[in-house]
């Protein structure tokens, strides 16, 4: 297969996965998604205009945090042979959407706030893609996931929301906070979460060359920095303007940013805040 600039996201959700994907998808030659979902815009005549659809493997997520165990999960840092199957069966319609755009010539960008624990074979895989930990000011993004009812819910909203219920991480014995969980009210598991991903992330990142990765937070993404990203990843800096617009907003009640919800997510992700050199409230 002929190489192809390929570029994959990777963060929290509510992250500007969204915003990534319609920059790429606004890019000539180019095939964008955002969890699984895009159009082709160039290449045959006879595909353009076709959408993609090939899912954000949330079924995964949910056997590494539901249906297996620690053991499983620290297997995908460095895949057996047994893991490596079932990564290769869960990344199978991507593998076959990055051929089909090798044999015409277009690149490739997948923005996926569910990919993040097959990093390590995907570098493994692709050893020439680019890879960004796409992150955002940790109140802002707790506060777009508390909207959407279905993100750690206290019970459950709908049956069709299942799937992405249990694509969500929850802790294992070996964290801090397993003990307590069950205790946690949203703001705190939100927080967790939100702490996690971002760890997680980071974690695999540690072993991506400096040259194929990047850390780029989404407040900082604008028409100004984003030609030196899109030279990062290989890919012309002819972009739309109106993709940077600001989309897919989260609806419903807003959380109360009171001292006692800024106290519980400052104790469970101050940290990774400091990390990412976000202020604290």
């Amino acid at each position: 297969m002929p190489s192809i600039p390929l570029v994959f996201v990777f963060g929290t959700g509510r992250c500007g996965t969204h915003t990534t994907w319609k920059v790429f998808e606004s890019l000539p030659n180019t095939l964008s998604t955002h969890e699984g979902v895009g159009t082709i815009r160039a290449g045959p005549a006879d595909a353009i205009g076709k959408r993609i659809a090939i899912g954000c493997m949330l079924e995964f997520n949910g056997y590494l945090y539901h249906g297996a165990d620690e053991a499983v999960f620290s297997r995908t840092f460095d895949p057996d042979p047994e893991m490596l199957a079932l990564m290769e069966r869960s990344f199978n319609k991507r593998s076959k959407l990055i051929e089909w755009c090798g044999r015409n010539g277009l690149a490739y960008c997948d923005s996926n706030p569910f990919a993040y624990n097959l990093i390590d074979y995907l570098r493994r895989k692709y050893p020439q893609a680019k890879f960004i930990h796409l992150v955002r000011d940790g109140y802002a993004c707790v506060s777009s996931w508390w909207r959407r009812g279905s993100t750690y819910p206290d019970r459950l909203p709908d049956l069709s929301m299942l799937p992405w219920i249990l694509a969500k991480p929850v802790p294992f014995a070996s964290d801090p906070v397993h003990a307590a969980w069950q205790r946690f009210d949203r703001v705190q598991r939100i927080s967790w979460f939100w702490e996690y991903v971002n760890a997680n992330i980071m974690r695999r990142f540690a072993a991506i060359p400096d040259s194929c990765k990047r850390l780029v937070k989404i407040e900082e993404l604008d028409a100004r920095t984003l030609p030196d990203l899109l030279a990062f990843c290989g890919l012309p800096a002819t972009f739309t303007p109106e993709s940077l617009a600001p989309g897919d907003p989260s609806s419903g009640p807003a959380i109360e940013w009171s001292p006692e919800n800024v106290g519980k997510f400052n104790g469970l992700a101050g940290t990774m805040m400091a990390s990412l050199a976000y202020p604290l409230r």
